[in-house]
């Protein structure tokens, strides 16, 4: 990619991805419901590492009024990049230009061993789920939450 050589083992990132645990929030599950059907050229390409597009390690999404944005769906894969440097591949896909980062940095994952981080950004998915749209918390509501993370954040950074 992008004249870079990448070391993968495919195989064994298929065998991870078949053991890999998922998120059962009601957000994660309206994504895997869609993404192999939506996302075809997308689907082909993580394939080619042996990543199972409907069961990323992480997903970061917010609502829209009427649809998900999935602000980054990342995936695991295991080997390594040649070099130290993240390589970007633009997939244009159904009415969507998705942006692929290779060598993204760390998500939360079941990993061992050598592996990179494959995550997508620019997804955009309607509400197929037979349950009530999530409901968005009201503008006080978060950043009240949005404070006490701040405080928290920095209490921790200063150690104690």
């Amino acid at each position: 990619i992008n004249n870079s050589a990448i070391d993968v083992d495919v195989e064994k990132t298929r065998e991870y991805y078949q053991l890999n645990s998922l998120c059962d929030c009601s957000y994660c599950r309206n994504f895997y419901m869609q993404a192999k059907k939506c996302f075809g050229k997308l689907d082909s390409f993580l394939s080619e590492f042996g990543i199972s597009i409907e069961r990323p390690d992480e997903i970061l999404s917010t609502e829209t009024d009427d649809a998900v944005m999935y602000l980054a769906v990342s995936y695991s894969v295991c080997g390594k990049l040649s070099d130290s440097d993240m390589q970007t591949v633009e997939i244009r896909d159904g009415e969507m230009d998705l942006k692929v980062i290779l060598g993204d940095s760390y998500v939360p994952n079941e990993q061992t061993g050598d592996y990179f981080i494959v995550s997508v950004y620019n997804i955009s998915l309607p509400w197929v789920l037979d349950e009530p749209f999530p409901q968005v918390e009201p503008v006080e509501e978060r950043s009240k939450l949005k404070r006490f993370f701040k405080k928290h954040r920095q209490a921790i950074h200063r150690g104690l």
